[in-house]
Formats: structure tokens, C-alpha cells, sequence
């Protein structure tokens, strides 16, 4: 069991000791005030002994009819030991506040008892706390997300708070992605339960401090302060003393019936005290409760998404309950009103059927190799026909969930691949320096030779995490061929063919002519959803040409030389075949059927 797992069992063990705590704490308020008022009772009765004959069977009438019956115990001691004489009064006083000091003192120890467990197990938390904040900064220091992703490294709540749902979504059956945010991406509550331990710690300390200055005034002053106490309420406000009552009686009925209607005047610091944190304690208890009760909810109806992804068959409910999922869980305006558009076609169900396909196929070569894919990134070269349209959209939209870390894209804008190009894109041998440019139709170009070589080019990839909220247009991909066809695989494990660099390296034709021409974006989508519920993650390397659709489409071409870079019309990229150490004649051929022949010398 490791920290967080340690930390979820205690959390829990907490809020049932807090509720057990709280009650066993009213019950010795109660306590401590019944210890109050039966010495108070018994000095009202002490005194009313020496009033004699007639009066004092009237004041024994008065006592039984103002205590509820609660004082005939006493006179029944008292007259059975015969004490009549008028100092009887003062010794039973006397005593009574010696039989408050040790009771309330017993009382006082218990619940002191009480909330050094509280203590003692808030302390575990809090070590275990210390141990995952040094987690989240190492993490965060290795470039981890636990650190990065939850505040920068300095948000402990946050970075704790990863750690325990995380936990809570292992024992739920939830095997996510190790640099996925948990509370940004699900939207899990947000909780304050370990600000909350801090806060009751403060105060289970400042309870105790009285509740120790309290027993150290009992035990210390208990005998003198009793003998001396002639006051109704002696001592009960020093240092939290629970010492006092009504003593020192006058010898007359009226006094005795004043002194009976103040019986019930036994709050004492203590019992304040023990009350407020009683409450204090509960409140707590069930404050956490019901955040965990979210927390549980959420990651329940995250199972109930993983289920229905996973699922084969899916009812019309089933359907309906992931493209809602979907929109409720997308914050781009684009996404969503494509899930809505096409909530009752079974274009996104394809697509997550395809994202599954390829989760089988990764855990295959997992088993294969004897690896844990979960602690590996992998890489995913999608090879489909590609153009690109006047709309624009965050590039952004390209990474719906963290499962996805970055999406690449090779070509400039409105260029068109070669197969040598695409073929270095899928096995990772492309460099930059690699690219050539030239015409794909001179003989009906309308520009110069030079007008496809002449421009700027950056000297990375077109990466979209880097470019963020910045708008990109919508790619639209299109399947490459019949999914009988011989000519292609389903998924090639790249290392299979190549070795270094290709190992961790898969290939995905887009196979999918029922589903037919889509943006890219939604592709993404589909494959983030079952890639974070399968514990990968993956850079996605998209092999497709980004040429206009259609031909005469108005593109926002000086804001796309900005953004990347951006080509006449009628461009291809390729690459030298001197930089190709090794052809794989099938896979190849694979990417000779979708992008044509080899490609021209430029």
C-alpha cells in the first residue's frame, strides 16, 4: 500500500472516529453538568438539614417539589445518619464539592483521552501528507503532471488532493493515464478536507490546553478551594475549574426555594468547552463525508463512462449517455456542437470503436514484449487523406484530454505529402532539414517554381500543444482504402519492421469507409476517451496531406504563414531518399496507395 492508498483508509478512519468522538464528547458535557448539579442538589440539601422540625419538613417538601423528586435520595441519606445539627450543612456542602472536583476530574481525563486519539491519528494524515507533497515535488521538478499540472508545484492541497483521488479512482477500477490531472480533466470536486485536518487540529489543541489547565486546577486546588468555596459558582472561572454550586445557605425557606430555581445553573467552562468542539468535531465529520460522497459519485459515473466505451453493443440510452458525457466534459464551443449535430448518427461510436481496436492491439504488443505499457509513452502515426477548410478552431480541440499529449503535424498549410515524406513521418526518421518542396502539377501551375520554395519555414514541427488557444484550420481526414484491403494492415507495431527509433511506434491506416469523412478533431476525441481510460498516453503524428478543400477555398493565408507557414497552391513536400536508411517494401506500399507514386525530384 503506498502513501495515498495509506492516506485514503485513514481519511476514512477519521470521519468515523470524528462522529464517535463528537457523541462521546456531548455525552461528557452531559456528564460533567449532571457531576454540577447533583453536588449542587446535595449542598441545597445539606443546608436545608439544619433548618429543624417543622420548617425543615418544609423545606423537604419544597426541595422534592423543585428538584423533580431529585434531592429525596439525599434527604433520605441525610436523615438516616440523623444529621440535624446545624454544622451537618457545612460538612455536606463541603463534600459535595469534593464529589464535583473528583467526578468532573475523571470526566475531564476521559475526554481528554478522547481527543489525543483524534490527535494521534490527525498526526498519521498529516505524515503522510508531508510525504506526498514531497512526491508531487519531485514530480513536478522531473516535469511530472502531479506537480505541473496542479498548481505549478506550490498548490499542496491541490498536489495531495491528486494523489488521494487518484487512489480512489484505482480501488474504483480506474486505470488513468499517469500525467492526467484527475480534478481538471473529470471535473472531480474540489475539496478542502486537509485544510479542514489543519483547522481541527487548532482546535483540539486549544480544547485539550483548557481541559489540562482545568485538571491541573482540580488536582492542584481541589481541597483548599472546595473548603473555602462559599459561592454559588466558586472557581468555575479560573483556568476552565468545574468546582462550584450553590453552598453556603441562609437558614430560611424563601432563601432555599431562590436557591432551588438555580440549581440548574451548571454550564462550567469545561462543559462549554467540550460541547462547542463536540459540534465543532461532527460538523467536520460531515463535511468531509459528503465530499467524499462526490468524489465516490463522480468516479462512479466515471466507471459507468469507461463501461459503455468498452462495450461492443451499445443501447440508444448508451449512445446518448457518452455524446452527453462528451459535451458536458469538452470546454470547446466547435466540439461540442459537433457531438450535438450528430448525437443520433454512429460516426463518434465508430470512431470509439476504433480507439478500443487500438487499445487491444497495444496491450497485445504489451503481452508480446512483457511490458508495462501503462509507464510508456507511445507513439501514434494516424495515416489517412487529409485537406484542410476555411473554419478555424483551437488547436487546442486537437487534444481534447491529457491522454493525448501533443498532436504533430509535418506539412505546411495547404501542401500536399509525398510518399517518401510520409513513410520517414510513421518510422520517426524525418528531420527537419529533410524537407523539399516543389510543384505537384507543373504543367498547369499557374505560379513559378520558385513561388513553392520560397517561403519561411520553421525549423520545428508544427506542434499543437505548443500553439495552444491560437486558432488552426479544421482538418478534415477521410479513410485510405476498404478495411479488406490487401494492401494495408490494421495496426503495425513499427518496431516489427524497423527497431530504433520505431520501438513504442504504431502505425493506424484510417480504415473506416462507413464512417467516411470527418474532422480530425473528433478522431482525437474518440481516441483520447479510450487512451485515458486505458492508462496510455500518446503523441499522435498525423501522416495526411493538408492541402484546401475545395481548391478555390478563401484561406486566412498571412495569418497562416504567421502561425506555421503556409504554400501557393499545388505544393508537395517529400524527402530525400539517401535519408531513408531502409524501405519496408509492404508498409511502403502502403503509403504509395495513398499518396501516389514516388515522388519527383525537387
Amino acid at each position: 500500500m503506498d502513501d495515498a492508498d495509506a492516506l485514503v483508509r485513514k481519511v476514512h478512519e477519521w470521519v468515523a472516529l470524528q462522529k464517535k468522538s463528537s457523541r462521546k464528547l456531548k455525552n461528557l458535557a452531559d456528564d460533567l453538568e449532571e457531576a454540577v448539579k447533583a453536588a449542587n442538589v446535595t449542598k441545597v440539601v445539606g443546608s436545608s438539614v439544619s433548618v429543624g422540625g417543622a420548617t425543615a419538613m418544609a423545606a423537604a417538601g419544597v426541595l422534592t417539589l423543585l428538584t423533580g423528586g431529585a434531592a429525596l435520595p439525599v434527604l433520605a441519606a441525610v436523615g438516616a445518619a440523623g444529621a440535624v445539627a446545624s454544622g451537618a450543612g457545612a460538612v455536606t456542602s463541603v463534600g459535595s464539592d469534593a464529589y464535583s472536583v473528583s467526578k468532573s476530574k475523571d470526566i475531564m481525563e476521559e475526554a481528554q483521552k478522547v481527543l489525543e486519539e483524534l490527535q494521534s491519528l490527525e498526526q498519521e494524515m498529516k505524515n503522510l501528507m508531508k510525504s506526498l507533497k514531497r512526491q508531487a515535488s519531485n514530480l513536478y521538478h522531473r516535469g511530472g503532471a502531479a506537480g505541473g499540472a496542479a498548481g505549478g508545484g506550490d498548490d499542496d492541497d491541490g498536489n495531495i488532493m491528486e494523489f488521494f483521488m487518484r487512489s480512489m479512482a484505482r480501488q474504483a477500477g480506474l486505470n488513468l493515464p499517469r500525467s492526467l490531472t484527475i480534478t481538471a480533466v473529470f471535473g472531480l470536486p474540489r475539496i478542502n478536507m486537509f485544510r479542514r485536518i489543519e483547522a481541527s487540529n487548532i482546535v483540539l489543541t486549544g480544547c485539550l490546553t483548557i481541559l489540562t489547565a482545568a485538571l491541573f486546577g482540580a488536582a492542584k486546588e481541589g481541597g483548599e478551594k472546595v473548603a473555602s468555596s462559599l459561592g454559588r459558582k466558586a472557581a468555575s472561572a479560573a483556568a476552565g475549574s468545574i468546582a462550584g454550586g450553590a453552598v453556603g445557605l441562609v437558614l430560611s425557606v424563601p432563601q432555599l426555594v431562590n436557591d432551588c430555581q438555580n440549581l440548574d445553573n451548571i454550564e462550567t467552562k469545561a462543559s462549554q468547552t467540550l460541547r462547542k468542539n463536540a459540534r465543532t468535531v461532527l460538523t467536520s465529520a460531515e463535511e468531509t463525508e459528503k465530499e467524499l460522497q462526490k468524489i465516490r459519485e463522480a468516479l462512479k459515473k466515471l466507471v459507468r463512462i469507461k463501461f459503455i466505451i468498452e462495450k461492443k453493443n451499445r443501447t440508444r440510452d448508451e449512445k446518448r449517455e457518452l455524446i452527453d458525457y462528451a459535451i458536458n466534459n469538452t470546454p470547446y464551443p466547435e466540439v461540442k456542437q459537433w457531438l450535438s449535430e450528430n448525437a443520433e448518427s454512429n460516426v463518434f461510436f465508430h470512431l470509439v470503436n476504433l480507439g478500443n481496436f487500438i487499445k487491444q492491439k497495444l496491450n497485445e504488443e504489451a503481452a508480446k514484449k512483457k511490458e508495462d505499457l501503462e509507464r510508456k509513452k507511445i507513439e501514434l502515426i494516424f495515416l489517412a487523406h487529409g485537406s484542410i477548410v476555411a473554419s478555424m478552431i483551437p488547436a487546442r480541440c486537437l487534444m481534447p484530454l491529457p491522454s493525448i499529449t501533443d498532436v504533430l503535424l509535418y506539412s505546411p498549410w495547404n501542401c500536399f505529402l509525398y510518399p517518401e515524406a510520409a513513410y520517414s513521418i510513421a518510422t520517426g526518421s524525418i528531420q527537419p532539414g529533410h524537407r523539399r518542396f516543389g510543384c505537384t502539377n507543373p504543367d498547369l501551375c499557374p505560379f513559378p517554381p520558385a513561388a513553392h520554395t520560397s517561403f519561411n519555414l520553421p525549423h520545428t514541427w508544427n506542434s499543437m500543444r505548443n500553439t495552444g488557444l491560437q486558432p488552426v484550420p479544421i482538418i478534415m481526414v477521410s479513410p485510405v482504402a476498404k478495411i479488406d484491403d490487401p494492401a494495408f494492415a490494421a495496426f503495425i507495431a513499427l518496431a516489427a519492421c524497423f527497431g530504433e527509433p520505431a520501438a513504442n511506434r504504431y502505425l493506424i491506416p484510417y480504415l473506416a469507409p462507413y464512417i467516411g469523412k470527418v474532422p480530425f478533431f473528433v478522431v482525437t476525441l474518440a481516441m483520447s476517451l479510450v487512451l485515458c481510460f486505458s492508462g496510455h498516453e500518446a503523441t499522435v503524428h498525423l501522416a495526411a496531406c493538408l492541402g484546401k478543400s475545395p481548391e478555390n477555398a478563401v484561406m486566412q493565408e498571412e495569418y497562416l504563414r504567421r502561425q506555421y507557414a503556409y504554400t501557393v497552391d499545388n505544393t508537395g513536400m517529400t524527402v530525400p531518399r539517401e535519408t531513408i536508411s531502409y524501405i519496408n517494401g509492404p508498409v511502403f506500399n502502403m503509403f504509395k496507395a495513398v499518396f501516389g507514386g514516388e515522388s519527383p525530384f525537387f
